[in-house]
């Protein structure tokens, strides 16, 4: 879910900064959203902006075709969801086994540039499982933003899907990630 926070930093990271280190900021206007559905609904789980401020301090290095990032690692806690039913969000964050793994990492690679098309490279660890995506992003330098959506089955995770009343509720084991990112660097 902060992938999307370590994709905005490393798109940010393109545009502009000649310094092998740079500190930036992911404020508070900033959106992640997962999105999932059952065999009778959808739900959304909105992460809250409380939650959302990070400094890290990355370590650059740019090649023609794309940046190496270092240093780009967030923390996003695993309690921080509110999916608006207190039910769902219990049966999510259940889901997410936030008792015993607390936070969901993210790893921010690399981010590839062909034409006008941004493609970032991260490392996901949810529940003590990593997995490596390529997202495809758009970077808005006027107002520093990160915009993107990351589809990930659950299962790729060791994650299990609930299911409700004796099996008649079934949730979908792929979720939509959302993220639209603003940055402060």
């Amino acid at each position: 879910m902060r992938t999307i926070s370590i994709i905005a930093l490393l798109i940010l990271l393109c545009f502009g900064f000649s310094k092998n280190q740079t500190e930036v900021k992911i404020t508070r206007n900033s959106e992640v959203i997962i999105k999932g559905k059952s065999n009778i609904n959808t739900f959304e789980c909105r992460y809250n902006s409380d939650f959302i401020e990070n400094e890290l301090l990355v370590s650059v290095t740019k090649n023609p075709s794309k940046i190496v990032l270092e240093g780009a690692k967030i923390e996003i806690n695993s309690n921080g969801f509110d999916c608006a039913h207190k039910m769902i969000s219990k049966d999510f964050k259940t889901i997410l086994k936030a008792d015993a793994y607390p936070h969901i990492l993210i790893d921010v690679k690399e981010i590839s540039t062909k034409k006008d098309n941004l493609t970032t490279k991260v490392v996901v660890k949810i529940a003590g499982v990593e997995n490596e995506y390529c997202v495809p992003t758009d970077f808005n330098q006027h107002n520093k933003s990160v915009k993107g959506n990351l589809k990930i089955n659950i299962k790729d995770f060791k994650l299990k899907s609930p299911k409700k009343l004796l099996g008649l509720v079934v949730v979908d084991d792929y979720v939509e990630i959302c993220f639209n990112l603003f940055l402060h660097y």
